[in-house]
């Protein structure tokens, strides 16, 4: 990836952290009973909304002749979840505040739960337009890279080469051809499965199957196109996979397909 590296991807996840926050005075410094007043509230709606859940979720199995009962709501299974969710959360706020900012915060666990005073939001904003911008201009470079590449990549491949937020069911290798099968209820693309031929693999860090679709590239390299990928598997892995092919075919919805070459001459 030239311009939605890793790094990039993951300046797009400092770009939110100060939209939850909300101004308290008492987040000002230290205070272990202020810190369980908040975290026994958000346990408190937590279990409300799980149960209320769980509850819709029973409702309609019983409509059903084949209800197994999984709805059930586990109070204790709930109070875990809601700690591991709470200790994730603060692990990546670790990760992604710069010290400048640590240092002003009396109390990560407070800030965790969406407390902070004035001076900590406004810095975290700062921190977070500046991250926007970034990651704004990096995207607009690429635009820019397609505009001056029109003459040598095919318009159709642009417009259909679009998969962010697909998943890749299954990935089916055949001499040198790739088959990605996708499932796009998530994605922009009313595009199921698309086939590579010609097919060389220049790098791939991870199993393609069961990952998700993040964001890709165009390249036009000799005589074939380079194909790059950004996708994250099931644990939250980040993997590069970038290839060649000459040409691709695209499927949708099994009602019709559309094969693209690199040479348009073929």
């Amino acid at each position: 990836m030239k311009y939605f590296t890793k790094e990039w991807y993951e300046l797009c996840s400092k770009t939110t952290l100060h939209l939850a926050l909300e101004e308290e005075k008492q987040a000002e410094v230290f205070s272990e009973g202020y810190f369980q007043q908040l975290y026994n509230a958000g346990l408190e709606s937590w279990l409300d909304l799980q149960e209320e859940v769980a509850s819709l979720m029973k409702k309609n199995e019983s409509m059903n002749a084949n209800d197994n009962n999984e709805a059930s709501f586990n109070k204790e299974k709930e109070i875990e979840k809601f700690y591991d969710i709470f200790i994730y959360n603060q692990e990546q706020l670790k990760k992604k505040l710069p010290d400048s900012i640590l240092k002003q915060i009396a109390d990560l666990r407070v800030f965790t739960l969406d407390k902070a005073t004035k001076t900590v939001i406004n810095a975290v904003a700062k921190f977070c337009k500046e991250n926007e911008r970034s990651v704004t201009t990096t995207g607009e470079c690429y635009i820019r890279y397609l505009e001056k590449s029109s003459n040598i990549l095919d318009q159709e491949i642009i417009e259909n080469f679009r998969f962010h937020d697909c998943m890749i069911t299954k990935s089916v290798q055949k001499d040198t051809s790739i088959t990605l099968f996708l499932d796009n209820s998530g994605g922009f693309t009313d595009i199921d499965e698309v086939a590579f031929n010609n097919f060389t693999i220049i790098k791939q860090e991870g199993s393609l199957d069961d990952s998700w679709w993040l964001y890709e590239e165009l390249y036009r390299v000799d005589d074939k196109y380079e194909f790059h990928v950004l996708l994250q598997d099931n644990k939250r892995c980040l993997i590069d996979f970038i290839f060649s092919a000459d040409q691709v075919t695209f499927k949708r919805n099994k009602v019709g397909n559309c094969s693209l070459f690199a040479n348009p001459a073929e």
